[in-house]
């Protein structure tokens, strides 16, 4: 197995290897697509095998809608468990109310089973789990479960249920599925928990209770001892608990005083909180750190199947340009462009490329067998030229640029992705401005030298590719 690990600043997001393996597996199902072009944009990046890897799935995922079917699910998911916090803190009310309601007193044994019971015995069964191999989300918690159905029920279409899949896939395959479900499970129980115990605070706030317990089985003295235990750990957090006397005379027979009721509620509450809410919080907070911990380990294991195929593709065995050490970081890799510049009436598109509002456009009169592209900002822009290129073969390329922009890695792999579509491509450097910054005009010179063009490809004045 090939695991590869990005450095720490190039981390990716969960998104990120979800939509690798929705691309993954949907080549695997339906067939290889076609991704010239987003490949020739990989390799323009630059970077290592995995990032190439990573940048080409991302287009690749917005060309076919993967992406939006993502965003889609995670809507769907983020809106699915509020819906199922506000059911959860219902329940815990309405428990509550059962608990204390309109009768004067409330039956000890029959408060504390109603509050704790479902409660810790689900949790109990949780951490019998952790002993069990993970095995994706087939041993997730029930209400993992119940949040993971809820959000199936609203996605549409089999792209959607694939991208949902792989989501999936990929928590499994890291052993995040479990986390991710118990975290779940454990928030709706502490909303649950606290709703319960909210709600009873102010029902023993508004109403005076009386506390009596009943028993047919139980001695009064083991009665005593059940009481004492249950609040053994509530009293190392400060909670009172009721001594042998006032248990035994808490019978219903007899009339308590304001104090003694007092401490039956302190009692009370703290063995929900004791019991209830502290464990499920702790939980909580455990299972958010390992999941937060085990994202950020993710790896891309490149011997997989549908990923080692593009190797050879994604880091071609090409000659570098320059002087013989080390490429610099955004080093890129192009095909050798021909340094013959062809004549003004050959087949030429002239692009302007992310220039400013107000820019005059053309820079000059073209000449008639020149085609104007006009300036390509936005996505639907950039995807009409690649389809003008794609069934017009043109002989000359124009791509020009405004001098004064950053020379960012996005601005050169667009670039260089044109320049692919024709016999020869030149690049101009046009300063929208008065004057044409020198530090950047360099900067421009260097991106563009190390993603493979040649200096005779680069003018700074549009007239220069005018004089024959």
């Amino acid at each position: 197995m090939s695991n590869s690990v990005l450095p720490p600043s190039e981390r990716l997001g969960f998104k990120a290897y979800c939509l690798l393996e929705s691309l993954r597996v949907k080549e695997a199902h339906w067939g290889p697509v076609e991704d010239a072009a987003e490949v020739r944009r990989s390799m323009a990046s630059g970077g290592s095998f995995v990032q190439r890897l990573v940048h080409r799935a991302q287009l690749l995922a917005q060309r076919e809608g993967l992406t939006q079917h993502y965003e889609q699910i995670r809507h769907i998911a983020m809106l699915a468990l509020p819906l199922l916090v506000v059911l959860a803190c219902v329940t815990g009310v309405l428990a509550a109310y059962g608990v204390a309601g309109n009768a004067p007193n409330i039956n000890v044994l029959t408060a504390v089973a109603a509050l704790l019971t479902l409660n810790v015995l689900s949790f109990v069964a949780w951490c019998l789990t952790l002993f069990w191999p993970a095995q994706g989300h087939t041993n997730a918690s029930p209400l993992g479960k119940v949040w993971l159905w809820l959000t199936q029920r609203f996605v549409r279409g089999p792209e959607a249920g694939l991208v949902l899949g792989a989501g999936l896939t990929v928590l499994g395959r890291h052993g995040l599925a479990r986390w991710v479900f118990a975290a779940v499970s454990h928030l709706l129980w502490s909303c649950a928990t606290l709703a319960a115990l909210l709600a009873l605070l102010w029902a023993l706030s508004a109403r005076r209770y009386g506390f009596n317990w009943e028993t047919t089985l139980l001695a009064p003295e083991h009665f005593v001892m059940l009481v004492q235990s249950i609040g053994a750990l509530p009293a190392l957090l400060g909670f009172a608990i009721p001594d042998p006397e006032l248990i035994q005379r808490s019978d219903g027979l007899q009339t308590l005083s304001m104090g003694e009721q007092r401490i039956w509620s302190s009692w009370l509450i703290g063995c929900v909180i004791s019991y209830g809410l502290l464990p499920r919080l702790m939980a909580l907070v455990v299972c958010a750190a390992l999941l937060w911990s085990g994202l950020r380990r993710m790896q891309i294991d490149t011997s997989m199947p549908g990923f080692a195929e593009h190797r050879d593709r994604l880091m071609p065995n090409v000659v570098k340009v320059g002087i013989d050490e080390q490429a610099p970081d955004d080093y890129v890799e192009t095909v050798q462009e021909p340094l013959v510049r062809p004549d003004l009436d050959a087949p030429t598109l002239v692009v302007g490329v992310e220039l400013p509002h107000g820019t005059v456009w053309p820079p000059a009169p073209l000449p008639a067998e020149w085609e104007d592209a006009g300036v390509v900002d936005s996505r639907a822009e950039r995807h009409h030229v690649l389809q003008r290129l794609q069934s017009q073969a043109v002989a000359h390329v124009v791509l020009v640029c405004d001098v004064h922009q950053t020379p960012d890695r996005g601005v050169i792999a667009w670039l260089s992705e044109l320049a692919a579509y024709g016999e020869h491509c030149s690049i101009v450097l046009y300063a929208t401005g008065s004057s044409e910054p020198a530090e950047r005009l360099q900067a421009w010179l260097y991106r563009l030298e190390a993603a493979g063009f040649k200096p005779e490809q680069i003018v700074t004045h549009f007239d220069a590719l005018l004089l024959r």
